[in-house]
């Protein structure tokens, strides 16, 4: 007769995760292809500059597996505006942070997105991978600056980056590891130049 004890089933967690640790860091990792900010537009709303970028990543089926297994994903956008300024450089305008987060309901079968930094919380969710990870992929229509607020002939720049991260999960050897992320990358600045 199996007595249940939890010293016995927490050795057998540890064994088994180490085992996983062993195993995952033998594999051979293939080139993880550098994601970038691409087709940054810059267009005119009813009162802004709006501002819709994309950026390429592709996530690889361990980090897709992990999103099903419930570990959230996390993009956050760096956008800076600067004008031309006096000889000494440039003059900051505005600098902000979007923050993308996506997380899979295994019970429900649906991805939850949120994002932060768009003056209210937007919230989707939708069944489809893809449409997800697009969600995750493009700032749409977001508002710069008020257009009555910009110098005319005076020359304008925005920059875009982007830092992609899974959540840090604890490690169940405690103090020894501390975290471990799954997912941590980042793109290189883009940039756009214009004038009004």
């Amino acid at each position: 007769m199996a007595i249940y004890t939890p010293k016995k089933n927490l050795s057998a967690l540890v064994i088994a995760l180490l085992a996983f640790l062993i195993v995952s860091t033998a594999m051979p990792v293939a080139a993880e292809e550098t994601p970038v900010i691409e087709d940054i537009h810059l267009v005119e709303g009813k009162s802004d500059v709006l501002l819709s970028a994309t950026m390429s990543a592709e996530l690889d089926e361990f980090m897709k597996e992990a999103l099903k297994g419930g570990v959230p994903l996390t993009f956050s956008y760096k956008i800076k505006l600067t004008r031309q300024g006096t000889i000494f450089g440039e003059k900051k305008v505005r600098s902000e942070k979007l923050t993308h987060t996506l997380q899979y309901n295994p019970v429900k079968q649906i991805y939850q997105f949120t994002g932060e930094g768009y003056g209210e919380l937007l919230e989707k969710t939708t069944r489809e991978e893809a449409e997800a990870l697009a969600w995750m992929k493009g700032i749409y229509r977001w508002p710069l600056y008020p257009l009555k607020e910009i110098r005319k002939d005076k020359r304008y720049r925005v920059r875009v980056m982007a830092t992609l991260r899974s959540a840090e999960l604890p490690s169940v050897f405690g103090y020894l590891f501390f975290f471990t992320s799954i997912f941590n990358r980042e793109t290189p600045w883009n940039q756009v130049d214009f004038t009004y």
